[in-house]
């Protein structure tokens, strides 16, 4: 098998608008209580709170990273030619869930700390740990082996990964400021609400693309199909 980044893409989109409701509903339940607390805890803060205001970004962080193994169980499960099952994708993301909040935080504390030196190291961590998350929830490896596991698979693949993370990045950035710049002076309510279906709808999308990633990556690295990666669901 030939690893194309185009394909993933494609595949992708085709996995996500056949099961587009279970997607959303998913990524949007686990993104429900930060926005919750953006809207009723958030109206009070004062710019000077900037711990509650990383708390809860925090929060966040952590439920997406949730919700992305959730969804690349899902994903698996279509490419198997399963059923997509709601509650059984959340059994078995609640089965893994330490270890991909400890992995989905070293990742960003990595990445963080390489656009903080360097935009450069940062994007080349972020394009390395791209498939962090299939890798922990998949393999069953633990933080720092998914860690491993993720910069091995994407190694001799990752200036394509790489143009596809910036090219996601400046849409995420022209979206967001376009809905801030389409609300009027003092609509934080609308905006917040808006900024959230967004970020469901682009959160869906960012864990199927990296389930599609992984598989193929290990389809090309490791000779094998997709009954052979997903076994371990068995």
């Amino acid at each position: 098998m030939e690893f194309r980044i185009g394909d993933v893409i494609v595949r992708s989109w085709n996995v996500l608008s056949r099961h587009f409701l279970t997607f959303v509903l998913l990524v949007g339940i686990a993104q429900l209580l930060p926005l919750v607390l953006t809207l009723y805890v958030g109206r009070s803060l004062k710019p000077t709170d900037v711990l509650i205001a990383g708390l809860i970004g925090l929060l966040s962080f952590i439920l997406s990273s949730f919700a992305e193994a959730i969804v690349v169980f899902a994903a698996f499960q279509d490419l198997r030619g399963r059923p997509v099952n709601a509650a059984e994708s959340l059994q078995q993301g609640v089965g893994r869930v330490f270890p991909v909040i400890v992995a989905s935080v070293l990742t960003g504390l990595l990445v963080a700390v390489g656009s903080i030196l360097c935009i450069v190291p940062g994007l080349i961590a972020l394009t390395a740990m791209a498939v962090v998350l299939p890798a922990c929830v998949v393999e069953r490896l633990g933080p720092i082996e998914s860690m491993s596991r993720s910069a091995d698979l994407t190694t001799g693949h990752r200036w394509p990964i790489l143009a596809v993370g910036v090219a996601w990045l400046v849409i995420a950035l022209v979206v967001s400021l376009s809905i801030q710049a389409a609300m009027p002076a003092g609509a934080t309510l609308p905006a917040q609400l808006l900024g959230w279906i967004w970020q469901v709808l682009s959160g869906s999308f960012t864990a199927v693309y990296a389930a599609i990633l992984y598989h193929d990556l290990r389809a090309v690295r490791d000779g094998i199909g997709i009954d052979e990666i997903a076994s371990v669901f068995d």
